[in-house]
């Protein structure tokens, strides 16, 4: 703006020059006033120049260049990605093949597809732990609620193999967001133990108010779980009081082992928290090859136990077969 102010001046300026010529009084004094316009401007002009910084111009230019470049990569990810899934048909064993497809979905905010690429990226190389982060991010940032047991078994596998002190930082940061208090008070004890943690103090704290802040009824029932068959897909863990169809508790898991060792919070609740527990109900497990239950994949009983007086037991670990 300024440098339009300053050209404005000077066609001031020659505007009383040209006008002025053929009187000499009148030439002086447009002189005059247009010399005086001049250096107002020149005057502002240097003000300007103290607080102006050319660096911030720069990084506009940055910025405008990076989303520029940000669009015609999305553009010729998005030209790509066919080609690539057409090399994928007869290269199936491709493991850059499918990682670039899981980054390309991705940036694309495609998390569903996404995380199908890197599932396969990861079958092929299941040793490579900076995929498996990826993965984590990308099953986090498509639902963390929906993918919660997948997120902690990929979380579960890469703290093992590094022992990454930020990768426990991100786990604690998940497990609050899904309202897991038994995931986060272990991963506090993990924190508080690692020797890169240097700042122990706000994890000791932390672990003090979690464990301040629990309810004495927020335990349901502690779990061991022993399995003969193999059942790809889903358990559903299903609290059922008698007569009634709705559930009051419900946690579902991937049937992936054959053994659990598990624990039903209010966490897993699907009505009211401050509903009581009743003393009996209907203990059900049931098994379904697909995430959540449909008319095309009915989920099938497998196991039902009667809990008949449920203040006895509460205390203790139900141990299940079947």
């Amino acid at each position: 703006m300024i440098y339009f102010l300053l050209i404005f001046f000077i066609l001031t300026y020659i505007f009383f020059l040209s006008r002025n010529k053929n009187g000499n009084e009148e030439t002086n004094n447009g002189k005059q006033l247009a010399l005086i316009s001049i250096l107002f401007s020149s005057f502002i002009l240097f003000i300007f120049s103290l607080s102006y910084d050319s660096s911030d111009t720069n990084e506009y230019k940055k910025i405008h260049n990076k989303n520029l470049s940000v669009r015609k990569n999305i553009k010729t990810i998005k030209e790509n990605i066919p080609l690539l899934e057409s090399r994928l048909l007869n290269s199936q064993n491709d493991f850059n093949g499918w990682l670039m497809l899981g980054k390309s979905y991705s940036i694309l905010s495609n998390y569903q597809k996404a995380s199908k690429a890197y599932q396969i990226a990861i079958n092929l190389r299941p040793n490579n732990m900076d995929v498996i982060r990826e993965y984590i991010l990308v099953l986090r940032s498509d639902s963390e609620n929906i993918n919660k047991e997948v997120i902690k078994k990929y979380f579960r596998i890469y703290l093992t193999k590094t022992n990454d002190a930020q990768g426990f930082i991100d786990q604690l940061s998940f497990a609050f967001s899904v309202n897991d208090t038994v995931l986060a008070e272990s991963t506090l004890n993990n924190l508080i133990k690692h020797p890169e943690i240097v700042n122990k103090k706000q994890y000791k704290n932390l672990l003090a108010q979690l464990i301040n802040n629990k309810s004495p009824e927020e335990n349901i029932l502690d779990l061991n779980i022993t399995i003969k068959e193999k059942y790809p897909g889903y358990f559903f863990i299903i609290l059922k009081q008698k007569n009634i169809n709705q559930p009051f508790a419900i946690k579902r898991i991937q049937a992936n082992k054959s053994s659990y060792t598990l624990r039903i919070t209010k966490n897993d609740f699907m009505l009211k928290d401050n509903m009581k527990i009743p003393n009996e109900f209907d203990f059900i497990i049931k098994h379904s090859s697909t995430q959540s239950f449909s008319q095309d994949s009915k989920p099938i009983e497998v196991y039902k136990k009667e809990i008949q007086n449920y203040h006895s037991i509460k205390n203790d670990t139900l141990k299940i077969n079947f």
